[in-house]
């Protein structure tokens, strides 16, 4: 019995579909298309990034299908054992990561400033939350006017 676990979904004559988690990754998934476009044989490739599958479709005559099923688990074992790029975060995506970590220390601040009395760095606190706050919903406006 094989240790490795297999990424064969289902086989049926002409027709193999993998799938693996893994395969979401858009990099991944054309390095893993490119790898199957060099076996002769396979005449389509029908990729769903978003379910991480592949499905094969080949030429039953010129391929063997067990050969072909263990070929694409070492394919895929390959494409899964070279390190991911680090995905580099949108601006967007920065900005609003900043305003709510901004939101949650101003908040803090101000709470713990009105439980001491201090009047004035209460309000300039609570002013940073609501900057923060306006930064938030400037970047998520369309889904809140849905």
């Amino acid at each position: 019995m094989n240790p490795r676990k297999t990424r064969i979904a289902s086989s049926s004559p002409g027709r193999v579909r993998i799938r693996d988690l893994a395969l979401r990754d858009h990099h991944r998934i054309e390095q893993f298309e490119a790898q199957l476009r060099r076996i002769e044989g396979i005449q389509e490739l029908q990729s769903n990034p978003a379910a991480g599958s592949v499905v094969v479709l080949y030429d039953r005559a010129r391929l063997d299908a067990l050969e072909l099923e263990s070929r694409i688990d070492e394919l895929v074992d390959r494409v899964l054992a070279t390190p991911r790029s680090p995905a580099r975060r949108s601006l967007r995506n920065r900005a609003n990561r900043i305003a709510k970590v901004g939101m949650l220390g101003s908040l803090g601040a101000s709470l713990a400033l009105a439980a001491t009395g201090n009047k004035r760095w209460h309000a300039l606190s609570g002013g940073g939350f609501v900057a923060c706050l306006g930064v938030h919903i400037t970047l998520h406006r369309k889904a809140l006017l849905r």
